[in-house]
């Protein structure tokens, strides 16, 4: 093969990458896959939620507290926040997916981080009441009850099964636990900090951010069962951070600096390959990304096979 053919194939074969990413964002944002974020354009910090390709951006809170740290319910009803809309302490509130009907979830104590369980029914948040620990509540804020009692320990994400809580704890180590507080596994600890972990749909990897090298953060993934050790995905400066899975396990949503320490959320794959920027550049910044995908809640916690327009659709990749 000559020099110049082979320069022609390889060209055709990058611009096909280009409109196979294109398409695939497309399609994405066809399906009514939509991404919750936080962003401070407008001054403070507000709820935003866009499709997932970056197109049809709205506010869906307007306040002058801080609103922040959106978590979409599994059924795409509901979003829950954190706000210091009371007095400026922090608390958690739930909203209607289009920004009305906002309801306190805790109104005597401080929370946040919300995350909420596959089945709708619950929601894992860091308290700060005595202490950062991790306490699970009904959706409703009733019937709470406190996970871990030693330590400072926050950002929890529950898992896609139902069956386990990761969460960050002491600011450098990433724990996994059963749902109601035992079984503690260490999955990555060391002397730099980590944080921010989400799961992929099929619960077989987490990622996650880590501050490596010192002074930058950036994506990392781990497998849950703890083999294979910590892969890194980005390399970017100065930091790359607030990763989230997306619920078809394709690509990972993440938030990566810029000038004058302004932020935006990009798209990579799995393997850390860069896909492009939700949305233009604007004034302040836009962090803290939550996937909803409506074709995913029928989702079994069991089988994760997926049941849409009556077909029964192949497992996520990675199985």
């Amino acid at each position: 093969m000559s020099f110049k053919v082979g320069r022609t194939l390889a060209a055709a074969l990058v611009v096909c990458l280009i409109l196979l990413i294109d398409i695939a964002a497309y399609t994405y944002a066809a399906t009514g896959v939509k991404i919750a974020f936080t962003s401070t354009r407008d001054g403070d910090s507000e709820i935003y939620v866009m499709d997932a390709d970056g197109g049809n951006q709205v506010r869906l809170t307007e306040n002058p507290a801080e609103d922040y740290g959106p978590a979409w319910s599994p059924d795409g009803q509901k979003i829950a926040f954190v706000s210091d809309r009371d007095n400026g302490v922090d608390r958690i509130y739930v909203m209607d997916s289009d920004g009305r009907n906002v309801i306190p979830l805790t109104k005597e104590l401080s929370g946040t981080s919300p995350s909420w369980s596959p089945d709708g029914r619950k929601i894992v948040f860091s308290r700060n009441k005595g202490g950062r620990h991790i306490c699970v509540m009904d959706a409703d804020g009733g019937n709470r009850r406190l996970l871990t009692h030693v330590g400072f320990n926050i950002l929890p994400a529950w898992s896609p099964d139902g069956e386990r809580i990761a969460f960050v704890s002491d600011g450098n180590t990433i724990i996994v636990m059963d749902v109601n507080g035992t079984n503690r596994v260490r999955l990555v600890g060391e002397d730099l900090p980590w944080g921010f972990p989400s799961w992929s749909p099929d619960g077989l990897r987490i990622v996650f951010e880590s501050r490596r090298p010192v002074f930058f953060f950036q994506i990392s993934v781990v497998k849950t069962n703890g083999s294979g050790g910590i892969k890194r995905l980005t390399r970017e400066r100065p930091s790359s951070t607030r990763p989230a899975w997306s619920p078809d396990g394709d690509t990972i949503a993440y938030v990566q600096s810029g000038p004058k320490n302004k932020t935006m959320i990009h798209l990579m794959t799995v393997r850390g390959k860069y896909i492009k920027q939700l949305g233009e550049d604007h004034e302040g910044s836009d962090t803290e990304p939550d996937w909803f995908d409506p074709r995913a809640w029928s989702v079994s916690p069991a089988t994760n096979y997926v049941t849409t327009w009556g077909k029964i659709k192949e497992p996520a990749p990675g199985r």
